[in-house]
């Protein structure tokens, strides 16, 4: 007998808990923009549009960032980049301030340190200004990254997507 009302009482928050989960799901993905997993972003400070890469597989977003070098400004740690332009072949030098570094694991040999600064991709409609490192992009297919940190709770990535919308921001 004791087993029967135990068994009871465990059906009956398991089917609360799916019914509360069932009711919260939709309601959180309501606020969020689904995109395919590669999109056109602008990067706020260049002005450019650039392919992107969106990898939720990936915590913090990446640029295509060459000739890496740090100074001191203000008392504080900078770094100077050099951005290229794929497509046009334009290039563009950029400062931003140190946010912190981080080291990379890799497969083979030692870990990678890199450059973490403030950078502001625009995707849609939508200004996200988040943590991106810095890293020589070349051998990958796209010059951007877009990271978890930039997408989460604003952005749904269906695989099968590519290109659905232009950033369009100011």
């Amino acid at each position: 007998m004791h087993a029967v009302k135990l068994l009871t009482r465990t059906g009956h928050l398991l089917t609360a808990a799916l019914l509360t989960f069932s009711f919260v799901a939709p309601v959180q993905a309501d606020d969020k923009e689904i995109f395919g997993y590669v999109e056109d972003v602008k990067v706020m400070e260049l002005g450019w549009i650039m392919e992107a890469k969106l990898d939720t597989g990936a915590t913090t977003s990446s640029i295509d960032a060459r000739e890496i070098e740090t100074f001191e400004k203000d008392d504080e740690e900078w770094v100077r980049f050099k951005v290229v332009d794929r497509d046009t072949g334009t290039e563009a030098w950029l400062e931003r301030e140190v946010e912190r570094t981080v080291k990379i694991k890799r497969h083979e040999g030692k870990p990678d340190t890199r450059y973490v600064v403030n950078l502001t991709i625009c995707v849609d409609s939508t200004e996200i200004e988040e943590e991106v490192t810095l890293n020589n992009r070349d051998g990958f297919n796209y010059p951007v990254l877009v990271g978890r940190n930039h997408m989460a709770g604003r952005i749904i990535v269906d695989p099968e997507e590519r290109f659905t919308d232009d950033p369009d921001c100011k």
